[in-house]
């Protein structure tokens, strides 16, 4: 099962969100994150913030986007046709394009909340921490995506906060660090 998540970028209490598709657990997305917050300055990622531009998934990509956005997503997945939703579903790397300028992010600050939403980045420059959070149904120890049509509990889920760094200061240990918590 492909861990889904969020990475959120928070500014005046405005947040603009990416999707990820698949390995949004610690050792996959939570290691880029980690090195993007690391290899960037509070300036930049203030100026990384301000360049993005939301888009809604549901309008059409233009040519220049489809064609910058061709090295994301494996080549053979790639199409003149392509779409946002399937653009963010290919996308190996849900941090190359914050790193690369890539400055279009879908919308996705809906996702937040959701019970299918495993892991959650905050880049929050209000506060100046990193925030890291598992949610999803695992938080009551159900292993599966699936759930009863009449389950009233999926979006009643709090994360759990797995720890929160200064961003100017994340220890070498801050993956130990969410495990232990997680544990």
């Amino acid at each position: 099962m492909s861990k889904k998540g969020l990475i959120s970028i928070v500014k005046m209490d405005k947040i603009k969100a990416t999707y990820i598709h698949r390995n949004a657990e610690l050792e996959g997305i939570g290691k880029r994150v980690v090195r993007l917050c690391r290899e960037n300055t509070l300036n930049d990622l203030n100026a990384l913030y301000d360049s993005l531009i939301l888009v809604d998934e549901e309008i059409p990509m233009t040519k220049a986007q489809i064609d910058a956005y061709k090295k994301y997503m494996p080549e053979q997945l790639h199409s003149d046709q392509l779409d946002w939703t399937t653009a963010l579903k290919y996308t190996k790397d849900a941090t190359a394009p914050l790193r690369d300028g890539f400055p279009y992010v879908v919308d996705y600050a809906g996702f937040l909340p959701s019970w299918r939403n495993r892991f959650r980045y905050t880049i929050d420059l209000d506060k100046n921490i990193l925030k890291i959070a598992k949610g999803g149904l695992e938080v009551i120890s159900q292993q599966s995506d699936e759930f009863f049509d009449d389950a009233d509990y999926c979006d009643k889920i709090t994360p759990c906060v797995l720890a929160e760094f200064p961003l100017e200061d994340i220890p070498n240990n801050w993956m130990e660090v969410c495990k232990a918590k997680w544990q």
